[in-house]
């Protein structure tokens, strides 16, 4: 019986084959020349084998000490070169020598007899591991049973957290509450938000007259948004809203509401999200049914933790010194 060799095995050489391929790129130049000179029944061949991939996957192109490659494992490699844009740079022939040298490297490495050494074993028992680990989680997260009800449910909770109207708005943002109120005063004698915002504002704002264009209230700071939310397209806060970054005076200009997003375009994103929370409710029933005993220590408070108490303790024979003084 042949051995093949590996497809996962062979992809990994396919980072170096894209460096080899810029070093040799003025070799393979007068080579695919040559190609292109050679009679039409040699390109023709190229092509015909490509499309026929499903056909010839299990063609034997190449034996090496025993061992085949197959078509299958090349197409692979050839694929994968495609979609990472280096296509153009790797031909079959120059990808095939390549799975030729890494099966030759392959078959060493196991001469060597490092699969038995120790730490190559423990790295590839946690990889096993991590595979399978891997493998049940997407099978088992695959075969939940997610209903129509589930989805709908999920849909009618995100939309409720969604912004149901958008806001055009500008603002004036000063330092203190005191200015705030002063460009209110402006305001109401007549003068205009958008000169004073490009005249008093400290936000990046201000070269456009403080406008913020079109936002949703989740995109904003809580006290901003409720007072946005509050007001009416036309209006002007009539008192200075304060956030983290100081104070503000804002003018509300338009409202629209928003169309929010259909079922069917959410439904792939709620399946995941309830494949999510069912998998985690598994591993809490699991875990809860489970024998585990920890044996883990807790470890002692840290001495940064108890540097307070000995300063005190340094402190009290001075304030017990005092009275003596006194005395």
């Amino acid at each position: 019986m042949r051995i093949i060799t590996n497809t996962l095995i062979a992809s990994s050489l396919i980072g170096l084959v894209l460096g080899l391929n810029t070093v040799n790129a003025e070799d393979a130049k007068p080579a695919a020349a040559a190609t292109t000179a050679a009679p039409a029944t040699t390109p023709a061949a190229a092509p015909a084998t490509t499309e026929a991939k499903p056909a010839g996957s299990d063609e034997i192109i190449a034996i090496v000490n025993g061992v085949d490659i197959k078509r299958d494992t090349l197409n692979t490699l050839m694929d994968m070169a495609k979609r990472s844009g280096a296509g153009d740079q790797v031909d079959e022939k120059t990808m095939l020598e390549d799975l030729v040298v890494t099966e030759l490297a392959r078959q060493e490495a196991n001469k060597s007899g490092l699969a038995e050494r120790e730490d190559v074993q423990e790295k590839l028992n946690n990889f096993k591991d991590k595979l399978v680990l891997n493998t049940w989680m997407q099978e088992k997260a695959a075969a939940l049973n997610i209903t129509d009800d589930e989805l709908k449910a999920a849909y009618d909770k995100a939309t409720s957290q969604m912004s149901k109207s958008e806001y055009k708005a500008r603002h004036i943002l000063v330092k203190t509450k005191d200015e705030a109120k002063a460009v209110i005063d402006e305001l109401k004698a007549g003068k205009d938000f958008a000169d004073l915002a490009k005249a008093k504002s400290t936000d990046t704002s201000a070269q456009m007259g403080g406008d913020l264009g079109w936002f949703k209230t989740d995109s904003m700071v809580k006290p901003f948004a409720e007072a946005v939310a509050a007001m009416q397209p036309g209006q002007t806060s009539t008192e200075p809203v304060e956030t983290q970054f100081g104070w503000h005076v804002i003018k509300l200009e338009e409202k629209r509401d928003v169309k929010l997003p259909e079922l069917e375009n959410m439904k792939p994103q709620l399946k995941r999200q309830i494949e999510q929370e069912k998998m985690m409710a598994y591993m809490k029933d699991l875990r809860a049914k489970a024998d585990v005993k920890v044996l883990l220590k807790e470890e002692a408070k840290p001495a940064a933790a108890e540097a307070p108490k000995e300063e005190t303790k340094e402190a009290a024979p001075a304030a017990a010194a005092e009275p003596a003084k006194t005395q």
